[in-house]
């Protein structure tokens, strides 16, 4: 009797989720227009590039990397890769791998 009652509990449960998602469906079915369906305000290109170089001018763009400075490499330490001590200062000195319980 308990599966009955927790089987129909989902039924109606799913039915009820269900008309929900029905119920909150968009009711203006027309697809999305785009900018291409607006009016548009023709401005010409050396327009906008112009108002770009204004406004890079009076820094009102943020897109400039403000630390502007090029990459330095760091001068040779002299240590060679054969000189590293291996496995001394990283990790688990006993490094076995996991034998269960």
């Amino acid at each position: 009797m308990k599966a009955k009652t927790i089987v129909s509990a989902l039924i109606l449960s799913f039915a009820a989720i269900g008309a929900a998602q029905a119920a909150n469906s968009e009711p203006n079915n027309v697809p999305f227009q785009g900018v291409y369906g607006q009016a548009s305000n023709s401005v010409s290109r050396t327009q906008v590039l112009g108002e770009l170089q204004q406004a890079r001018t009076a820094g009102l763009t943020g897109n400039a990397d403000i630390d502007n400075t090029p990459f330095t490499a760091q001068a040779d330490s002299g240590v060679r890769h054969a000189q590293i001590a291996r496995g001394s200062d990283f990790g688990d000195s006993n490094n076995q791998p996991f034998q269960g319980a």
